[in-house]
């Protein structure tokens, strides 16, 4: 028969080592006290913050998408109306209702009495920005 160890030692007869150091609590009374945090509360503030963040990115990149659409809609626009010059960048055109097809001129719509469908600008991109006029 084996001999027995203390009941201080904390021993495990089948791996036959001490565990005392594997324990979830103290193994001894005059051991120190081992509280498992509760991370409820931090779990909690963590979702919290990271929503917020993941709400406002979403935010944002709506926004973008705003946008995007936006430009490739008005640059479809402008490059499938009639024009019979070459637009120079950063130069502001106006584009107006033809009869069968929009066309795009270099006349403000103060200048003439056609119907305006708004002014654009050719960006360094190659994309038609709409310009309030």
């Amino acid at each position: 028969m084996k001999k027995k160890k203390p009941d201080s030692i904390v021993w495990d007869d089948v791996q036959e080592e001490y565990i005392a150091r594997l324990l979830p609590y103290a193994s001894q009374a005059s051991g120190p006290v081992i509280k498992i945090p509760n991370v409820d509360a931090f779990k909690q503030k963590g979702v919290d913050k990271v929503s917020k963040q993941f709400q406002s990115e979403l935010e944002e990149l709506k926004g973008k998408i705003k946008d995007f659409v936006k430009t490739a809609s008005d640059t479809q626009k402008v490059y499938t109306a009639r024009f019979k010059f070459e637009p120079v960048v950063g130069e502001t055109y106006f584009l107006y209702e033809g009869d069968q097809e929009n066309y795009l001129s270099l006349i403000a719509p103060d200048q003439w009495k056609k119907k305006f469908l708004g002014a654009y600008r050719l960006s360094s991109e190659y994309k038609w920005e709409y310009v309030k006029w």
